[in-house]
């Protein structure tokens, strides 16, 4: 009986050990297998920060890079859209004039603005017929930051005057910041046409109404020949309007002040 008894003895520790020992393996396993969802999770969410900063890196701008030649509210401009995470919405306007050439300016400063601020910048462009009245059909309802208007200075002559074409061009700024507040208009001339008279005080007029009104003014006649240099019929076609010669040169004016090297 004492070695029977013995032998139970033995049995239930025995029994008890291995329950113990199933236990503890069990155990283990349950938490590998617990922890192994997590550790995957936790990998997961490092490829995907992984991933997001490589997007980023990709999409990212130098604005103050870029914008170094810009006038500092238009600096401000960009920056702000930037910094916000939107993007920069900019309008072209003005007469035929941007449309010729193959391609005319407005394409080409297009393209390169595309090129240069990738998706933050979104373009658009608008050619307006008749004198600078037609500002008023210009639809603004989109929210352009920026617009880089042409305000048919070449068309009015003779048919609109000076104060007439200022009054246009405050009412169309109006209208653009009705729409966004801290838009800007960015103002230049039509192209230079040779043997030019009245027309030269027109232009002397807009320059000197966008400095006294605060108004960025590219003077991109700086570059053309001037208008009593016969040299300016060859960036221009029989009507005045610019040829592929002349769009590239109004085009690489434009350029330098918004894109910079």
């Amino acid at each position: 009986m004492n070695l029977y008894k013995i032998g139970a003895v033995l049995a239930v520790i025995i029994c008890v050990i291995a329950l113990v020992f199933s236990y503890l393996t069990w155990q283990d396993k349950l938490d590998n297998v617990l922890a192994t969802p997590e550790v995957e999770e936790t990998a997961a969410v490092d490829k995907k920060k992984d991933n997001k900063v490589e997007e980023e890196n990709v999409d990212s701008v130098n604005v103050d890079g870029l914008t170094a030649n810009m006038d500092e509210q238009l600096q401000e401009i960009f920056a702000d859209r930037n910094d916000q995470g939107d993007g920069l919405k900019f309008l072209i306007a003005g007469s035929a004039a941007l449309e010729s050439g193959e391609p005319g300016y407005a394409e080409r400063l297009a393209v390169s603005l595309e090129d240069a601020y990738g998706e933050f910048i979104d373009v658009a462009v608008t050619s307006m017929e008749g004198t600078s009245e037609a500002l008023a059909s210009v639809d603004l309802s989109a929210g352009y930051d920026v617009v880089l208007l042409e305000p048919m200075t070449l068309m009015n002559n003779d048919r609109i005057a000076i104060e007439q074409e200022r009054e246009h061009i405050r009412a169309f700024d109006a209208r653009l910041t009705n729409e966004v507040a801290d838009a800007a208009i960015v103002l230049h001339p039509a192209q230079p046409i040779f043997g030019a008279g009245y027309y030269l005080a027109q232009i002397t007029a807009l320059s000197e109404f966008a400095g006294t009104n605060g108004y960025t003014y590219i003077d991109h006649w700086s570059a053309w020949p001037d208008t009593d240099d016969i040299g300016l019929k060859d960036y221009l076609t029989q009507d005045g309007l610019p040829n592929d010669k002349g769009a590239a040169l109004w085009a690489q004016e434009l350029e330098a002040y918004f894109i910079a090297n």
